[in-house]
């Protein structure tokens, strides 16, 4: 049996399937439970566990269950199982429960067909279903849906057993980024983690000709305290000078100003502007800029800082927190910092990353601000051309860009070193890895 293909990760996840919390374990559950629908060149959705929808309304889709789909224990899987799974997302109350907010219901036709019902009109429902937590989970854990199943398993490392001709993979776990680096020079990975290669090797990156780098679909940004006035807020966005950062990191980012940058390749990118004089009246101590504690974080902390005082003059203080933390502490313990965060496309839609904001109060805003954001927000949801869609999302996005409460300053790239063939990333990061053939001397 051929040896498994070998995985840096720079954490074992806390949850998977529907109890994932974070990215890393929506790119494990990617392999054990078979996506409903999948990414295609050019921002293409292809068929996965479904079928092309037959579009009924504005809120009803058909799906056609592949008549072909089996567990890992041979047996069919039907639309009852995937229907069941879609409810017990909802049910988990887990960090992507919401996802389900917009199916009114999910309704078994046939041993093959699957009708869902959305709460509001949505144009592309397939891009929704596209998130690796709806992937039909079994409820006996040894039994999946996907390509792998997942074995006793042993510290330090998470093992999936293969279910077809492909290799098994292990996933490594890296104490560091320059770590993971050390486990492919020693040939104990195969692949290593796509969003920590370190900095300085980004530099020189012509001299790793086995290197893959990719657009992601991940918005770094930047939140102010949550006790700053919406118009200071605005002018730390402002004042951040995107180009020089993304070149102090030596490309590990994209400079981008909107969320619609992640599907308008090339847009203008607005130049810093001083902002001394709004400052003045807002004295304080040094403030902290937390960051969880990964490659590149803690370089784009460091010029962040230097950049908020040489153009507002206030102090900043890079602060590295365990990735728990930031999960968990943002909005409590943090609240009062400078906050760098990592903002991922839940689904491949351009409105897709603002959607989380209309599940949590908007701060500094009126009940009028809020409320034309989220009308924005639902049209852009239920808009069936790609153009509409853009211009309604633009308008939503200038609404919390006016709240002062996030600043996006970049587009994470991933840089991946690799000894397999068929390594294919699409902007989600969710990597087929059953796809992929070792190469081995």
């Amino acid at each position: 049996m051929a040896e498994p293909i070998r995985v840096e990760t720079d954490l074992i996840p806390a949850g998977l399937y529907d109890s994932s919390q974070d990215w890393t374990g929506l790119t494990v559950t990617r392999q054990l439970a078979r996506p409903l629908f999948t990414e295609g060149p050019e921002r293409t959705l292809r068929s996965g566990l479904l079928g092309v929808p037959q579009r009924i309304d504005d809120t009803r889709w058909d799906f056609t269950v592949d008549p072909a789909a089996r567990w890992s224990d041979d047996r069919p899987l039907h639309a009852v199982d995937t229907a069941r799974h879609m409810v017990n997302v909802s049910r988990q109350a887990g960090p992507f429960a919401w996802l389900m907010s917009f199916i009114a219901q999910i309704q078994p036709i046939s041993a093959t067909r699957l009708r869902v019902t959305t709460r509001h009109p949505f144009g592309n429902l397939p891009a929704l279903l596209a998130n690796p937590v709806f992937g039909p989970r079994h409820q006996n854990p040894a039994i999946t849906s996907g390509a792998y199943t997942l074995p006793d398993q042993t510290p330090g490392e998470l093992r999936l057993r293969s279910v077809g001709p492909w290799p098994d993979a292990t996933y490594v776990l890296s104490s560091s980024a320059r770590h993971g680096q050390e486990l492919f020079d020693r040939r104990a990975v195969d692949i290593t983690c796509p969003t920590t290669f370190p900095v300085p090797q980004w530099a020189r990156r012509e001299d790793y000709p086995e290197l893959r780098v990719d657009d992601l679909d991940i918005v770094v940004a930047l939140m102010p305290p949550a006790g700053m006035a919406p118009s200071l807020g605005q002018a730390i966005g402002t004042a951040l000078d995107r180009r020089a950062l993304a070149r102090e990191v030596h490309g590990a980012i994209e400079p981008i100003d909107s969320f619609t940058h992640l599907w308008c390749r090339g847009a203008p990118v607005s130049p810093p502007q001083e902002a001394h004089d709004l400052f003045r009246e807002w004295v304080r101590d040094p403030v902290a800029l937390v960051f969880p504690d990964f490659s590149p974080n803690r370089e784009m902390a460091r010029v962040l800082a230097e950049q908020i005082y040489d153009h507002t003059g206030l102090t900043v203080l890079p602060k590295a927190i365990g990735y728990q933390s930031y999960l968990t502490e943002l909005s409590s313990t943090h609240r009062e910092a400078f906050r760098l965060v990592l903002v991922a496309a839940p689904w491949p839609a351009p409105v897709a990353p603002l959607v989380p904001f209309t599940h949590r109060p908007l701060a500094q805003a009126s009940d009028g601000q809020t409320s034309a954001f989220k009308d924005a927000v639902f049209r852009a949801l239920a808009a069936d051309d790609p153009q509409e869609h853009l211009r309604l999302t633009t308008r939503a996005e200038r609404l919390l860009a006016a709240t002062g409460q996030i600043c996006l300053f970049g587009r994470l790239r991933s840089a991946t070193r690799l000894r397999v063939r068929n390594y294919i990333s699409p902007p989600s990061g969710w990597v087929d890895l059953s796809a992929c053939e070792p190469l081995r001397s």
